[in-house]
């Protein structure tokens, strides 16, 4: 039942109008973020690159040539370290995860024979543990993610906590967001009410202003999800997307922040990202955690006003324009792969290929758009009230003009008809 104010008419009024208008009466805790998409996305263009699939991902006929190669090349040269993290990788990408941590088996001897105080046989040796700590986490999720058999993820931890200790900055520091990832599936976080999905960040979606994280901090965790996405097999992870999601309204490093808090638009396309997801059948990692729509409840959405206005069909223009992209370099990359050219041994592999420009981001801000809705609305309003009343006016002095005109052509014929009905 709506309770109307008895003292003062004019609120009754305000009250109707946002009513019909459909207009947030209390804005409360909304993020009002000013700044445009394309201001957000300055200086890492990246972002928007991952949060919509426009990043090179190759066929699996890329990885068996490239296989196929550098297994005979380590026949005659075994001392090639870097061709071990190539053969690993490309087991990795084709699903034979024994095969990959066999590879990272056959590296470690030849490592050993190696003095490994050395400048380059240390960055081997880190590449060396961060490969062994992903494929052992991989060959975990291929397998089915079964926490009885966890002692692997704890394993895969320790190879990745060694890698960092060699060289704790590579790949934007990667590594470092992929080891809270494994830490936090091994020992998820104590929850009694499923008010959201934690994150593995641990950072509360509820302070929206990111006053509890530094701006650098933020920054540096957003760049190392970005590197999970692209360099690893996060793309399709639901929990990475969603520690994105809020890693990306904390930051606003190299650009001026809006009212409250990062970049909140990239926040939004990254919570777009979760709930595509969701949709295709994904599901975290975070014990006993729901699927379907029980999940989707459970990924806080950045609170723009009327954000579906601009971003959502941003979004969706984004995600078509990225497949179309991805689907033409696998096409391109498949008629020379099959005839038997591969990058790795031919310069000319990329000749003739034309790579399309990134489509551009809305120039306009949510806000903008918002109010670009409501000025819409508001004539609408006004059409409505004031317009129907005057339609009706019309209608109605339609009406009797009309039935005046009848009249007045009835009463002649009426007087007519009298006088001749005398005369008879």
């Amino acid at each position: 039942m709506i309770a109307f104010s008895n003292g003062d008419p004019m609120k009754n009024y305000a009250f109707v109008i946002a009513l019909f208008m459909g207009l947030p009466t209390a804005a409360f805790a909304c993020l009002w973020d000013r700044d445009t998409p394309t201001e957000e996305a300055s200086g890492m263009p990246e972002v928007v690159a991952v949060v919509t699939g426009r990043f090179p991902r190759n066929p699996p006929l890329y990885y068996r040539m490239r296989l196929d190669r550098v297994t005979l090349h380590l026949e005659s040269i075994p001392g090639d370290l870097i061709a071990y993290d190539d053969a690993g990788v490309a087991c990795d990408r084709l699903g034979r995860n024994d095969d990959a941590i066999s590879w990272m088996d056959k590296k470690r001897g030849e490592l050993d024979k190696l003095d490994q105080s050395q400048p380059e046989v240390r960055e081997h040796l880190y590449r060396y543990h961060a490969n062994l700590g992903t494929f052992l986490v991989h060959r975990w999720i291929v397998q089915g993610a079964d926490r009885a058999r966890i002692d692997e993820v704890k394993s895969a931890c320790d190879e990745i906590a060694k890698a960092l200790e060699i060289n704790p900055d590579a790949h934007y520091g990667r590594e470092k967001y992929q080891l809270q990832a494994m830490r936090w599936i091994v020992d998820p976080p104590q929850t009694h009410t499923w008010q959201e999905l934690p994150n593995f960040l641990d950072w509360s979606f509820q302070d929206i202003y990111g006053e509890r994280t530094d701006p650098e901090e933020a920054d540096q965790a957003v760049r190392g999800l970005v590197g999970l996405i692209s360099l690893g097999n996060a793309w399709e992870s639901i929990d990475v997307f969603h520690a994105l999601n809020v890693a990306l309204q904390r930051d606003s490093v190299g650009f001026s922040p809006g009212r409250d808090g990062g970049r909140n638009s990239l926040a939004y396309l990254a919570w777009l990202r979760c709930i595509e997801l969701v949709d295709s059948g994904r599901g975290s990692f975070f014990p006993d955690s729901p699927q379907g729509e029980s999940l989707k409840a459970l990924l806080p959405q950045p609170g723009f006003v009327k954000a579906e206005l601009l971003l959502d069909p941003t979004y969706r223009q984004l995600r078509s324009e990225a497949d179309d992209w991805h689907a033409e370099r696998l096409a391109f990359m498949s008629q020379r792969l099959e005839a038997g050219r591969h990058p790795d041994t031919d310069p000319s592999f990329w000749d003739g290929y034309t790579e399309r420009p990134s489509p551009k981001l809305p120039s306009i801000s949510v806000p903008d758009a918002y109010h670009a809705w409501r000025d819409r609305r508001e004539t609408l309003f006004l059409v409505v009230v004031f317009g129907t009343p005057l339609l009706l006016l019309g209608c109605v002095a339609m009406a009797v003009r009309k039935r005046t005109t009848m009249a007045a052509e009835t009463e002649p014929a009426k007087s007519r008809q009298s006088i001749e009905s005398g005369q008879t």
